[in-house]
């Protein structure tokens, strides 16, 4: 029996493959239309599946109908269950890539953007036909003509913001999809997840900065301000680059001294980071000399680029040695490794899930995260505040909402800095953490609760 189900195993993926191969490389033939409208293509799988399960319905009955874990474990473990199941996977996952081709044909839809689709669909079936669905409930909505007015609109604000953005959300698939394929660790995290954590970060941060120079467009230094926009997006797609070459190298890209080619790309991206944060430092001057639409927008975005300068800045305090490392240089002893996120505790020990902060000692990424990501929290509150006025048809014009959100989030920044520098973990804050952190909540509720002349306190600037 043995035997049989690993010959059926091995034919098993040859039947279905012609099919799959002409769905991804030629969805639009005239041929592959003609094959793939048949449901007969997917009668080999069909046969197979028939050929191993009719033998043995009296056995697969009861499972089947009552089934439980152990039992099931025990049936897909053997050589002949699990050529049942992968039968039973190839037969439904090229009827659904079928449906999908013949579904998006009849729309007019079976352009570029369906392969990776049906790529996905092939490897793992029930996610490549959910993402399908979704576009399809989202063309219906008409979602998809409103995403191609957006990015027509987005290139004409600033071209280079807009490419990176695409370029980067387009990455971040990649390289989560070829994650699954490369099984290689750095540092006992998957090779990939670092630029599919850089490329989504990017992904957000760009076109938070796009809406920026579109708000800044009274300024009357605007083509400064769009050439600030343009170094941000040629060092974000540096630092995207470099990322992915170390991670293909199989090799950490931060911190790393191991070889003369590490130093060099890690001493690129530190001067390349450098003149992003002087990018962003200049906007966030500008914006305190702009014309503002609204009170609202304009402390949105002030708020928001200091954030993200500040929580750029903590970047420069990663890349100082450690004591142990500084020791090490003192020494003459080789030292791979120069600079860390954690405080007290080595890189790379116990962490929270997804981010890996630390949970024994500080992190640097907390604050720097916290700050960095003041870029898209606060403009999507202010757009929350701006949609709830305009539904209560509110004509209160006041910026002491926003003003107070982000003297919170920037308050929390510094609080989770000095956690961080203390070498205390953000899941074990002690007594002096959160008394800091209660006094930022109470100078926010203050400003949100204050007097209407708060705000005055600082210069008000109305559109020229």
């Amino acid at each position: 029996m043995d035997n049989v189900a690993s010959m059926v195993f091995s034919i098993s993926s040859l039947v279905v493959m012609p099919f799959w191969l002409l769905m991804l490389v030629a969805p639009r033939w005239r041929f592959t239309a003609r094959i793939v409208g048949s449901p007969a293509i997917v009668a080999g799988a069909i046969a197979l599946y028939a050929a191993l399960v009719v033998p043995q319905l009296g056995r697969l009955l009861p499972v089947v109908m009552r089934p439980e874990l152990p039992v099931l474990g025990a049936l897909l473990g053997s050589p002949r269950g699990a050529t049942i199941a992968w039968t039973h996977f190839l037969a439904l996952d090229l009827f659904a890539g079928r449906w999908i081709l013949l579904d998006a044909s009849a729309r007019g839809r079976a352009g570029w953007w369906l392969r990776p689709i049906l790529l996905l669909t092939l490897l793992f079936a029930p996610l490549g036909l959910g993402l399908y669905l979704l576009e399809r409930a989202a063309a219906r909505a008409g979602l998809g003509w409103a995403t191609a007015r957006l990015w027509r609109r987005a290139l004409e604000v600033h071209r280079p913001l807009a490419l990176v953005t695409a370029g980067s959300l387009a990455l971040l698939v990649g390289w989560l999809v070829w994650g699954l394929f490369d099984g290689r660790l750095v540092t006992g995290v998957p090779v990939w997840v670092k630029p599919a954590k850089f490329a989504l970060s990017v992904g957000i941060t760009a076109p938070a900065i796009l809406w920026i120079v579109r708000q800044m467009q009274g300024d009357r230094r605007r083509r400064r301000v769009s050439q600030a926009g343009t170094v941000i997006a040629a060092v974000a797609a540096l630092e995207l680059v470099i990322i992915s070459v170390q991670a293909a190298r199989g090799v950490a890209s931060h911190f790393n001294q191991a070889t003369t080619l590490d130093r060099v790309l890690f001493a690129t991206m530190g001067l390349a980071i450098t003149l992003l944060w002087v990018a962003e430092g200049y906007l966030a001057f500008r914006s305190w000399r702009t014309p503002f639409p609204s009170q609202l927008r304009a402390w949105t975005i002030r708020l928001a680029l200091l954030g993200t300068v500040l929580g750029g800045s903590f970047g420069f305090v990663m890349t100082a040695p450690t004591p142990a490392q500084r020791q090490a240089l003192r020494t003459h002893q080789p030292t791979p490794v120069l600079g860390g996120h954690a405080v007290g505790v080595p890189d790379g020990g116990p962490g929270l899930p997804v981010t890996r902060w630390s949970t024994t000692g500080g992190d640097l990424r907390v604050p720097h995260f916290l700050g960095l990501h003041a870029l898209q929290a606060l403009p999507l509150a202010a757009w929350l505040i701006e949609r709830r006025r305009r539904a209560r048809a509110s004509t209160d014009g006041s910026a002491r909402p926003m003003i107070a959100l982000g003297a919170a989030w920037l308050g929390m920044t510094g609080v989770t800095l000095v956690q961080a520098l203390r070498g205390q973990p953000l899941t074990a804050p002690d007594p002096l953490t959160l008394c800091l952190a209660a006094l930022v909540a109470l100078a926010a509720v203050g400003i949100a609760i204050g007097g209407r002349r708060a705000p005055m306190l600082v210069p008000r600037l109305t559109v020229r």
